[in-house]
């Protein structure tokens, strides 16, 4: 075969690879929700907490790629000394869902303590418990407890199972969501709540409120 048939034979299968990836995104498109009201509706008091905000460095926000975050610290006087630091990110492309713990704070020098991390069930409002990971992390002396979970909105039964699947790898979520998506990050410096009551008291009244903002068409998910 010519050199110029190579060429044009090349050409006419990258065209047809183009052609079929591109039928194959309009076939599988779905919509992006939007919440239904602004996290910053998300009240300063819920439960025994009480809240107020927090700044934040812009370039994290750069990097979170965020539609919307919400940033606030949380006190309660039924739990003397415990602070929890929220951090809530929309984006309406999905694109928060490439940070997730167990990706950034590894590359700041965090390493896991495997022995501490596991699931947590969180009673709702619905009757229906949602499962969240209580994750922890070391940096020299320090250590750092985490309450993790995630939405991803417009995902149908299909996307779902395939998220499910061992071979999905979870780190790409960012790459391959075609809905809009939520994380929610709850940070407790320190061992203070070794068995996980504060994070599932402050947890339980915080999905609460969260229940009119998110929009209804949602999957939830809990591993990062």
């Amino acid at each position: 075969m010519s050199p110029m048939r190579r060429v044009l034979l090349c050409g006419l299968i990258l065209t047809c690879g183009f052609a079929a990836q591109a039928s194959l995104e309009s076939y599988t498109k779905i919509d992006r929700p939007p919440l239904r009201r602004s996290l910053t509706t998300l009240p300063y008091q819920f439960g025994s907490w009480v809240g107020r905000d927090k700044v934040v460095d812009p370039a994290i926000v750069k990097e979170a790629q965020a539609t919307e975050y919400l940033s606030r610290v949380y006190e309660s006087g039924e739990f003397p000394g415990r602070r929890l630091d929220l951090w809530i990110n929309y984006s309406d492309q999905g694109l928060n869902l490439r940070h997730s713990p167990e990706i950034c704070l590894p590359s700041g020098g965090w390493t896991k303590i495997e022995s501490a991390s596991h699931e947590m069930s969180i009673a709702c409002d619905s009757g229906k418990d949602l499962p969240i990971m209580r994750l922890a992390y070391s940096q020299r002396d320090l250590v750092m407890g985490i309450g993790f979970w995630y939405y991803i909105f417009g995902e149908g039964k299909l996307e779902q199972y395939v998220r499910g699947l061992p071979i999905t790898s979870r780190s790409s979520h960012g790459r391959t969501t075609r809905g809009s998506g939520l994380t929610v990050e709850v940070f407790c410096s320190g061992e203070s709540d070794p068995d996980g009551k504060v994070l599932k008291d402050f947890a339980a009244a915080l999905l609460s409120e969260m229940e009119p903002i998110l929009p209804e068409d949602r999957a939830e998910y809990f591993i990062p």
